[in-house]
């Protein structure tokens, strides 16, 4: 499958206000998997993450953070296909840290993994992907996250107003788990399948054409943030390091 440059962006101005949204979001995550380590894996909160406002917390921060994956999809400057690779392998590189460090909080398929296969659909779609008109491209993208929340837990709908119990079978391997059909059986610390992040990748992507067919992507968005911006620009490296810095400093102050 041959997946094709991104297209570049139409001005070689820098967003800042999305280089800050997403420092403001690797800040909330940085948070969470401290007060994380502190309550769940050291016994403080063990049900900490399952409140309704650690959830809110947790999903919001997360879809914020993958749409503006999305968005800046079509602004680097390396190929679909390398940067697909690259964050998958460094996914895998956490996965074998987490299994021979912290076994009893390995990550099978985290948010590195799925950015890389969120990259590679991406590259591999975007040809048919960018006819659609981008109001309904939002719409899918917003229908698909809000259907597919619960598919891991065998549910299909929107709460409230439809839901589907999906048939046993399809939970009954390992290999649909990075779709979100995992088994009664599966844990992993950090889980972002396809569905339903793809959904918030996809909408991040057609916000990007949104604002670019309406003329709207100057103005607002060249906004500096102190710190924030700054913070966005390195929210790779600071994913990859936060963890064992968090854990090391809850295990020396808590130990």
């Amino acid at each position: 499958m041959e997946i094709k440059p991104r297209q570049q962006a139409t001005t070689t101005e820098r967003y800042h206000l999305v280089d800050a949204l997403r420092g403001l979001c690797i800040s909330g995550v940085v948070l969470y998997h401290l007060l994380y380590d502190i309550n769940h894996v050291y016994g403080r909160n063990p049900q900490w993450d399952q409140q309704l406002h650690c959830r809110i917390w947790q999903e919001g921060t997360c879809f914020l953070f993958i749409a503006m994956a999305g968005f800046v999809w079509r602004l680097g400057s390396k190929s679909s296909l390398r940067r697909g690779l690259e964050l998958n392998l460094l996914g895998f590189a956490i996965t074998l840290v987490t299994i021979l460090f912290i076994p009893s909080e390995t990550i099978w398929f985290g948010i590195l993994n799925f950015m890389g296969c969120a990259t590679l659909i991406m590259g591999a779609c975007h040809p048919w992907a960018q006819k659609l008109s981008p109001s309904w491209g939002m719409l899918a993208g917003s229908l698909l996250f809000l259907t597919c929340r619960e598919l891991d837990n065998g549910l299909w709908g929107l709460p409230r107003l439809f839901m589907l119990i999906l048939p046993e079978s399809w939970y009954s391997t390992n290999w649909l788990t990075p779709l979100g059909l995992p088994p009664a059986d599966f844990y992993s610390s950090d889980y972002f399948p396809l569905l339903p992040w793809l959904g918030a990748y996809f909408f991040g992507y057609y916000l990007y054409a949104f604002l670019q067919r309406t003329e709207r992507l100057g103005g607002i968005l060249h906004w500096r943030v102190p710190l924030f911006s700054r913070l966005g620009l390195r929210s790779l490296e600071i994913y990859l390091l936060h963890q064992p810095v968090c854990f090391g400093l809850v295990t020396l102050f808590l130990n």
